[in-house]
């Protein structure tokens, strides 16, 4: 786990030193992730599970119970970027789960990545998978859009276009892995390409009726 966090640091820090301004992220957030993901080393995994993995908008909801199921597990965490999900595999993988859905992105475009960038961090999490937990099926799906009109995320303004050449890329990631796409994309966004306004309040994150459209896309794929 040290030598984890050490590896998110220096890779969130050399993100940041290209940017104009640097993430927004507080001290209280750096806390909650080292406290999510060390409480995550300790939470057992097996092999009938399936495992929600991503950022804050996974972290924020009661997978298990949105989808009645008892072995769904949340391993989402506030702030996550893609590699940052490949530095914490090791304790979701050695326990062989039967599946896992992913979503990520969304900070890394914040943080000033590229679509393309996002596509091979993204590749690179979902080889690891297949090497470490072949008979895991994969589950990737695409980045939702965000809404600076609602409330302004700086650090995303402009941005738009970023999520859509990023889920572009990740399409083409999950037709060469050979893994499920999920595109939800198309039914978070508004005629303007941003985040529906009646399903969020800071223009990001989801409301209850967001989670509930996940949840009907996704239930097919978690029987």
């Amino acid at each position: 786990m040290k030598r984890f966090l050490l590896s998110l640091l220096v890779a969130i820090t050399a993100i940041s030193a290209l940017q104009a301004q640097p993430p927004e992220r507080t001290a209280n957030q750096d806390k909650y992730y080292v406290r999510r993901a060390t409480h995550f080393d300790d939470l057992p995994v097996h092999r009938r599970d399936i495992i929600m993995l991503g950022n804050s908008l996974t972290d924020g909801a009661e997978w298990n119970e949105l989808l009645r199921n008892p072995h769904v597990k949340n391993r989402g965490i506030i702030g996550d970027i893609v590699q940052g999900l490949y530095e914490r595999m090791e304790p979701i993988l050695k326990g062989k789960p039967r599946k896992i859905f992913i979503l990520s992105g969304v900070n890394d475009v914040s943080h000033g990545v590229d679509g393309d960038s996002i596509g091979r961090a993204m590749e690179k999490l979902i080889v690891l998978i297949k090497q470490r937990s072949p008979r895991t099926k994969i589950y990737l799906q695409s980045m939702l859009p965000f809404n600076t009109d609602v409330q302004m995320w700086k650090l995303l303004k402009g941005r738009e276009q970023v999520v859509i050449d990023g889920n572009r890329a990740m399409e083409q990631v999950a037709k060469r892995q050979g893994v499920t796409w999920i595109n939800l994309y198309p039914l978070f966004v508004d005629k303007n390409g941003k985040l529906r306004e009646d399903l969020t309040n800071d223009g990001l994150h989801l409301l209850g009726p967001g989670y509930l459209i996940w949840r009907d896309a996704i239930l097919k794929y978690t029987r």
